[in-house]
């Protein structure tokens, strides 16, 4: 299925593959990652954002900068980056049952 994002939605052309984004909050217990779950772990969405952005009509322009798309990161970037986003991970609060479904 070729999801084409909010443009189902409100019907505007310039919300084609346009996406409501998730909070970073617990991330590590929330995969697969990405609107249509094609990562099964966030080192994958890194790889992505770094190296497989594709050139679409409504790119963001944060995506393209110095004729490349994406966002570069090095090695030591990365392995930052998952150190801070696993700051935000609460086993706690994903095992307290007073917040659990029923």
């Amino acid at each position: 299925m070729n999801d084409i994002g909010r443009e189902l939605i409100t019907l505007l052309p310039t919300d084609t593959y346009k996406f409501k984004v998730p909070s970073l909050r617990n991330l590590a217990y929330t995969a697969p990652y990405m609107h249509d779950g094609r990562f099964l772990n966030v080192d994958a969405v890194l790889e992505h954002y770094n190296s497989q952005v594709v050139q679409t009509s409504n790119l963001d322009p944060l995506l393209y900068s110095n004729g490349k798309n994406g966002i570069s990161l090095t090695a030591e970037e990365k392995g930052k980056l998952l150190i801070f986003l696993n700051t935000l991970n609460d086993r706690k609060f994903i095992t307290n049952p007073i917040i659990a479904e029923q």
